[in-house]
């Protein structure tokens, strides 16, 4: 018996998950299968939204088809965070 593919997806899916949480704990961070082979990855910034890092490119909320681009696109947020341009570090 094979399982749906949302279930076949799961341990890897479930480990990545696990990883990108612990990583970028400052945003949450969501996998869902909407239909077969239609995975998304959601990631929402838990900190408000000012003008200011919407100015310097921080996103609110992002979506990806895959963990490994979620990934990366919250590395390149990370690093906009915590940009020596953002106020919070002058």
């Amino acid at each position: 018996m094979t399982g749906t593919p949302f279930e076949t997806e799961w341990p890897l899916a479930g480990r990545q998950l696990d990883a990108l949480r612990s990583t970028y704990p400052a945003w949450e961070i969501h996998f869902r299968v909407d239909a077969p082979g239609a995975a998304r990855w959601t990631a929402v910034l838990l900190r408000p939204m000012t003008a200011q890092l919407s100015a310097q490119g921080v996103l609110e909320s992002i979506g990806c088809s895959d963990a490994i681009t979620l990934a990366s696109t919250l590395a390149r947020q990370a690093s906009l965070l915590h940009s020596p341009h953002n106020p919070r570090f002058t």
